[in-house]
């Protein structure tokens, strides 16, 4: 690549911080990634969330090579804590493209710009009129996310599959970001795709070392002092499959009453009183909503066991992120998680969707000596960073771009 040539990147994002989510963390990660490798002017256009100032703050140093611009957004239908482009940001992307005259546009999550907002593809017909490469990637499986709500196995075989077949195919290009994301894409009828293994988290900001049992004081009693601490950390919504975490937790107390659950995020108010409610009769459950930055790191390393039920992750963060952080982890054998988990190595995996095996597994993890696998995981996490997941992308931007 010619090192004078400074590229212009557009990413068009529906996930962005103020957003709590993995893939919100890892786009804002990205683009002061690609900022800094003074080849790129990273244009972002993100919603704004109806609060311009929750924005991130781009450090100083990066003022040139990353602008951070908002459109008008609303809380999506599906999922009100989530926001969408209006109809009218469609016009105003349109001439933010023209302005900043792109070499590259990526689109993340057209579901979510497409259902319920423009009902088209924002700054897809500047893209094929100035001839410039109209990318999108496959974050998120809304296609098994989909079939946990209320006749929603039907709802994506008749109504989701198609669509996204149809908007996918619109793109000049697809990236799965992980090999579960192209399994995704291949079951909505997408065979023509790039898979590239992005996804990373920011392994220096989680260290063992955080390990402090003060930092759960705010929710732990103190009977509840010297149990061990199950923690799970992400969304709360239908498609983790709290509830089979929940209920295996209840199993669990029967025999091994000194145990307590931490289960860190938030959601829609109706799906918490769901879990709250399937919660309230099983003692020691703790919900603490969202926890973020160098509380939510102190609060992983404290824990003693990580718990992920949900089967739908086509990558899973907060799973690296308890790797990185020291405790073992316990998953489902479903998604994203498979690409880097080994059962027994550094990990443990269960079968997805079953109380009693998700119980039996953290009654093993609790009698296990895991010196062996928190000291595999930690080396494992270093590979799942965002560094090295940057690094593929920037590849093949560059072969684009030539």
């Amino acid at each position: 690549m010619n090192s004078h040539r400074i590229y212009t990147l557009v990413y068009i994002f529906t996930t962005f911080p103020p957003e709590v989510s993995g893939s919100a963390h890892f786009n804002w990660e990205r683009v002061q990634w690609f900022a800094k490798q003074g080849m790129y002017r990273i244009i972002v256009l993100a919603p704004d969330c109806q609060n311009q100032s929750s924005l991130p703050s781009v450090p100083a140093d990066l003022q040139d090579s990353l602008i951070i611009e908002t459109y008008p957004s609303k809380p999506w239908l599906l999922y009100k804590l989530l926001h969408v482009p209006k109809f009218s940001a469609a016009d105003q992307i349109r001439e933010r493209l023209a302005h900043y005259k792109p070499d590259l546009i990526t689109v993340v999550d057209i579901e979510r710009l497409f259902w319920f907002s423009t009902w088209h593809l924002p700054g897809i017909s500047y893209a094929r009129k100035h001839n410039i490469p109209y990318i999108t990637e496959y974050h998120t499986d809304y296609y098994g996310h989909v079939s946990t709500y209320p006749a929603g196995k039907l709802a994506r075989e008749i109504f989701l599959k198609p669509l996204n077949r149809y908007l996918y195919r619109q793109c000049d290009l697809a990236i799965a970001v992980s090999a579960a994301s192209s399994v995704g894409l291949q079951q909505i009828g997408i065979s023509d795709f790039h898979t590239i293994s992005m996804y990373g988290i920011d392994v220096y900001a989680y260290s063992p070392e955080r390990r402090n049992r003060k930092c759960l004081e705010p929710w732990l009693t103190q009977r509840e002092q010297e149990h061990k601490v199950l923690i799970f950390l992400g969304r709360l919504a239908f498609e983790k499959r709290l509830d089979i975490l929940i209920e295996a937790f209840a199993k669990l107390k029967r025999t091994q009453d000194k145990c307590s659950l931490l289960i860190v995020g938030d959601g829609p108010v109706d799906v918490v009183q769901k879990f709250k409610h399937l919660a309230e009769s099983i003692p020691d459950i703790h919900f603490t909503g969202f926890l973020d930055g160098e509380i939510k790191a102190n609060v992983m390393a404290s824990c003693d066991v990580y718990c992920s039920p949900s089967p739908y992750e086509t990558f899973g963060r907060s799973v690296v992120e308890a790797m990185a952080s020291g405790i073992p982890v316990l998953t489902v054998n479903s998604g994203g998680v498979c690409d880097y988990i080994i059962d027994g190595v550094n990990g443990y995996l269960v079968a997805p969707n079953d109380v009693e095996e998700f119980a039996n597994g953290i009654q093993k993890v609790l009698s296990n000596n895991n010196t062996g696998i928190i000291q595999q995981a930690l080396l494992d996490a270093n590979q799942c960073s965002t560094d090295r997941g940057c690094e593929k992308l920037n590849n093949y931007y560059q072969h684009l771009l030539k």
